[in-house]
């Protein structure tokens, strides 16, 4: 068997935690985040809360792989992450960020965007979750988006960056402090989402907003760098 077949197996029987053990990025020399550990089970939604600055976004830059951490490790079931291959890492993982992230080109463009192979107009309106937006639109889903969404508002940029994550099926769903941009029309829509793409996803969310701590099932505290 391959290693990414066995990475693959793993991920898809990972039925008990991602752990977080003494972990220490560090930038310019500053210790980021000092002695924190963490688990999360399958299926569970961890909010990470806390003040600007105070380690959050680092968490979900380290489970990407972004950088590892200087001591310490991280483990998806019995494997740790710094042994996995990350492209393959990362058709697990889907990041909504706080960012739009989406470029000048159709709404369906932008949602089949990082799907493997050709995604049919189907595929695409099953995962966008979005449709009634969408086809409100003269254009529906031909509907540009605009430079940096600048053509859609920022909680329909959000949405369709869950709509995009949603695309294929990951098993670990990051929000990177994406839910500051939500306006009151779209807030009631993507609680609704959040609400049915965490069941049966490991999801982490660096949140603000406390109707979508409440979604959760554990809020963790972050604290200059500790939980």
């Amino acid at each position: 068997m391959a290693f990414t077949q066995k990475i693959a197996k793993s991920i898809q029987a990972t039925t008990d935690l991602w752990g977080f053990g003494i972990l220490r990025p560090t930038i310019e020399g500053d210790l980021v985040l000092k002695n924190l550990s963490m688990k999360v089970s399958e299926g569970k939604c961890i909010a990470l809360v806390g003040a600007s600055g105070c380690g959050k976004s680092t968490v979900a830059a380290l489970l990407q792989r972004l950088y590892e951490p200087t001591s310490g490790t991280i483990s998806v079931g019995l494997n740790e992450l710094r042994a996995t291959d990350v492209h393959h890492l990362c058709e697990h993982i889907a990041v909504v960020s706080h960012s739009p992230n989406l470029f000048d080109g159709s709404i369906r463009d932008n949602i089949a965007y990082g799907w493997m192979g050709e995604m049919g107009d189907e595929g695409v309106m099953h995962a966008a979750n979005v449709h009634d937006f969408v086809v409100s639109r003269p254009q529906g889903y031909h509907t540009p988006v605009g430079e940096n969404a600048s053509l859609i508002s920022g909680g329909q940029a959000l949405r369709l960056q869950i709509a995009r994550a949603l695309a294929r099926p990951c098993k670990v769903l990051i929000f990177d402090e994406c839910t500051s941009v939500l306006d009151g029309a779209n807030q009631s829509a993507v609680l609704e989402t959040i609400r049915d793409v965490k069941v049966g996803r490991m999801t982490l969310m660096d949140i603000r907003k406390v109707p979508v701590m409440k979604m959760c099932d554990q809020i963790l505290l972050v604290d200059n760098g500790e939980v």
